[in-house]
């Protein structure tokens, strides 16, 4: 997944070698225009549900197949620019919270 900001995250190749991304840093790492910090973690069961629980956890809400991904993806990047107005790292419930309430239902 790519999106107009430089953010390309593979997650299914990701999550076929046992891996996911829940987070991404601001503030205390050094961002150029096109690096991010992302927070990867192992991820031993439920593979395929994982972002699907994830997103679900944090928002309530059930998406399916590839649009997951594009949501995370938009989560993640919604944090980075929420962090940058309030000058500091927002909780990524945060923003996936104020994502669902301010861009997404807005669709």
């Amino acid at each position: 997944m790519q999106n107009d900001q430089g953010l390309q995250i593979n997650f299914e190749n990701l999550l076929k070698l046992g891996y996911g991304v829940i987070d991404i840093r601001f503030k205390d790492y050094d961002f150029g225009q096109d690096s991010h910090k992302l927070v990867i973690v192992r991820v031993d069961a439920d593979r395929d549900e994982f972002y699907h629980d994830m997103l679900k956890f944090y928002t309530t809400k059930e998406l399916r197949g590839n649009e997951v991904y594009e949501v995370w993806t938009e989560i993640l990047l919604h944090k980075v620019s929420m962090s940058k107005v309030l000058k500091r790292d927002i909780a990524i419930k945060v923003a996936a919270l104020d994502y669902i309430e301010t861009v997404y239902t807005k669709r």
